[in-house]
């Protein structure tokens, strides 16, 4: 047991990051504002996230796709795929209209990523699955005509589970945010540089109680994101 909590240890920084880039998303690529009713869009964001994972920085390029459809004026329905799968849901608490330029919504979602996406496997080469929730709270300002600034504060919920004699499981508790600004260049186009970070805040590792903090272990993702659809 004191060998495998150890192994463990030392993937729980890996976990933390590729698991929320997949089990649950460290980037929104969005605002605050939903989409019309029957109104769909589409995205795609290269993207890099840096790990630090034990003192030992790592970088993993990546490339994310995505949709989103206006259920109704204030709900919206997503779907991304890249490292994993995530279904995620927006809904409108503040809408920003002529003489409101603050718009707010929450933003929870829902995702898995396993080894079939490319995933690194343990020390053995155990299977590593991992499934996650998150809870953004998305802060649009609007600084012009089609130029908007968001903020997204998150909390994170992930589930790290290994595929040995014992299933090991780890349960992680995050938070972090992300950063971006929309340009809208045509009523169906818009470019969205975006900045996230995340920081592991607790543990629970099976057999071996939880941890508070982790020490250097965090996540900074980088990418544009580039929207097509949607309309104003």
């Amino acid at each position: 047991m004191t060998n495998l909590a150890s192994r463990l240890r030392s993937l729980v920084g890996i976990a933390v990051a590729v698991g929320l880039i997949g089990g649950c998303a460290v980037s929104s690529y969005t605002t605050a504002d939903t989409l019309p009713a029957g109104r769909a869009q589409f995205w795609a964001a290269p993207q890099a996230l840096r790990m630090a994972v034990a003192s030992a920085p790592q970088t993993m390029p990546f490339v994310e796709l995505g949709t989103r459809y206006g259920l109704t004026d204030a709900v919206e329905l997503g779907l991304r795929v890249g490292a994993g799968a995530q279904v995620d849901a927006k809904i409108a608490l503040r809408r920003s209209g002529p003489q409101q330029r603050l718009s707010v919504a929450v933003a929870p979602g829902v995702g898995y990523i396993g080894n079939f996406s490319g995933t690194p496997t343990g020390a053995d080469g155990d299977d590593l699955h991992f499934v996650g929730a998150t809870l953004p709270v998305l802060l649009s300002y609007r600084l012009g005509d089609g130029v908007q600034l968001t903020l997204g504060p998150r909390v994170a919920w992930l589930m790290q589970y290994v595929e040995t004699a014992t299933a090991a499981t780890t349960h992680t508790i995050a938070a972090g945010t992300s950063l971006n600004v929309l340009w809208r260049l045509t009523p169906s186009f818009a470019i969205v540089p975006e900045v996230a970070f995340v920081v592991p805040l607790l543990r629970s590792l099976t057999g071996a109680g939880a941890v508070v903090g982790t020490g250097d272990q965090r996540a900074l993702q980088v990418g544009v994101g580039f929207l097509v659809g949607g309309g104003s």
